[in-house]
């Protein structure tokens, strides 16, 4: 996301994190441990990747643990400056999760921490170096009526007061594999951003391996409209 004003850090590291949840979020819940990973890109040179490992690690029942893992590089303008981002997060959180027969949701409380390198030197102190947050958030999705889903997720990270929202309206459209929309919106009080687009995911491609992909338009605050598109991949045991 093109990025402005204070906790663009911040606002950078719950998207590269939430990618992962992202996947968690659109597929059944399962209480064996559960691989995830994906990419995005976006206009103006954004890039993102992730990776991690969630499940019921620890013989208690509905207690899950996560562990996620990312790198990321964003570009953004203040004061008539380009101001370039390179960095690295990590977040590991335990959660609460319920199945039932036609949906789950889970609720999670971890520590985030990232590294940012921004360049030029000095162009935005507030992103630069390393900081701790302390993340809150609630995942899950309901089946209704027939082959129909709503999925969602949604976080927020105390200290930069920053957010992050998704919801999807999926339709089962053959096998496991699900098709629809999504709508994001994410922020904090110095900036805001909404964007929207297509998915496809849930495509089996090998044995517990499932595939998926996402388009579509952002909107950032000050900023033209920009493209964004990416994959998601996982593998449950």
């Amino acid at each position: 996301m093109a990025h402005r004003g204070h906790g663009a850090a911040c606002r950078r590291l719950a998207a590269a994190l939430l990618g992962g949840l992202s996947l968690l979020a659109s597929t059944q819940a399962a209480a064996g441990p559960f691989l995830f990973g994906g990419a995005s890109l976006a206009g103006g040179g954004e890039r993102s990747e992730y990776a991690g490992i969630s499940g019921n690690l620890l013989p208690v029942p509905f207690l899950t643990q996560k562990l996620v893992i990312s790198d990321y590089h964003y570009k953004y303008g203040t004061n008539g400056t380009t101001v370039s981002v390179n960095g690295q997060a990590a977040e590991a959180a335990l959660g609460l999760q319920k199945g039932w027969s036609t949906g789950w949701a889970e609720f999670s409380a971890g520590a985030r921490y990232r590294y940012n390198r921004v360049s030029p030197e000095g162009a935005d102190n507030r992103s630069d170096g390393g900081e701790w947050g302390l993340a809150l958030t609630v995942l899950g999705q309901q089946e209704f009526a027939r082959n129909w889903a709503i999925n969602g997720i949604a976080s927020y990270n105390f200290g930069p007061k920053a957010y992050w929202a998704r919801g999807r309206l999926l339709y089962k459209v053959f096998g496991d594999a699900w098709a629809g929309v999504e709508f994001i919106k994410h922020g904090d009080p110095f900036y805001h951003a909404t964007q929207g687009g297509l998915v496809l995911t849930g495509i089996a491609v090998g044995k517990g391996v499932n595939l998926g992909f996402f388009a579509g338009a952002k909107k950032t605050a000050g900023e033209p409209r920009a493209f964004y598109g990416g994959l998601e991949l996982s593998k449950a045991f």
